[in-house]
């Protein structure tokens, strides 16, 4: 019986070695992709527990730019973290990087001075993001990920002049972006990528603001086939129920 060729993945320095019956090794590169494959992608499967949500993954699969609104507990930020992370492993497509951005805004009191890198600072605002990310794949490969700039933050700050190419984008929190921020968002979408831009109108933080970003893409792109905009209602919601009762007292 022949000896088959053995595989060995080194994660870190992104290699696969095979060794062939004759003992001789082949170091091959992988890619974003196949890492994010090999470290959960055949554990993954996304499904809608109701229309609404059906309705956003296919969205979200059709379209390069998708837009969710609705209130806390639908589960708009839990698919469009899930469904990224399903592209990402799938070998359908060219998606290599996942980037993850959300408006640094305080609910109420400010925690003040952030020590840290950029990535540091970042992490803070997007605590309830990577929370997501831990649920589906596990902290140890959502860590791993970020190791390696698989998964990365990205300040809306330093974002003009930057094209996305070949990547997801989930954008969180945009009720408390302002009109220029969207703006600036969306049109940094290059080629081979897609943008997941999510929010709750019912929750605005920036009270100053005649109108916010969300709203204003909403009133602009309304008859924009192009563009996939689902809207959940608190019918949708998915979480404890006990959300709902909540909801309608305010």
């Amino acid at each position: 019986m022949a000896r088959k060729t053995k595989e060995e993945v080194n994660i870190d320095k992104k290699t696969m070695t095979l060794t062939d019956k004759d003992g001789q090794e082949k170091k091959i590169p992988l890619n974003n992709k196949q890492i994010a494959e090999v470290l959960y992608g055949k554990n993954l499967s996304i499904r809608g527990k109701n229309a609404r949500q059906k309705e956003l993954l296919t969205e979200i699969g059709l379209k390069e730019i998708t837009i969710a609104v609705g209130p806390a507990g639908v589960g708009k930020s839990y698919l469009s973290v899930a469904k990224a992370l399903e592209l990402l492993a799938s070998p359908d497509n060219n998606y290599q990087k996942i980037y993850i951005t959300t408006p640094t805004i305080e609910i109420e009191d400010s925690i003040g001075y952030l020590p840290g890198d950029m990535d540091q600072k970042m992490e803070v605002y997007l605590f309830s993001t990577y929370y997501l990310i831990d649920k589906i794949i596990g902290k140890t490969n959502r860590k791993k990920l970020q190791e390696l700039k698989i998964i990365e933050p990205l300040c809306l700050s330093y974002i003009r002049g930057c094209n996305i190419d070949n990547a997801i984008l989930i954008a969180e929190e945009c009720q408390n972006m302002t009109v220029g921020q969207v703006k600036t968002l969306l049109t940094r979408i290059g080629f081979s990528s897609k943008f997941i831009v999510s929010g709750d109108l019912e929750q605005i933080d920036r009270k100053y603001q005649q109108i916010n970003g969300l709203q204003d893409a909403l009133n602009k792109f309304s008859d924009m086939k192009e563009i996939g905009i689902v809207t959940f209602e608190d019918k949708d919601i998915v979480r404890n129920p006990l959300i709902g009762k909540i909801l309608s007292k305010y």
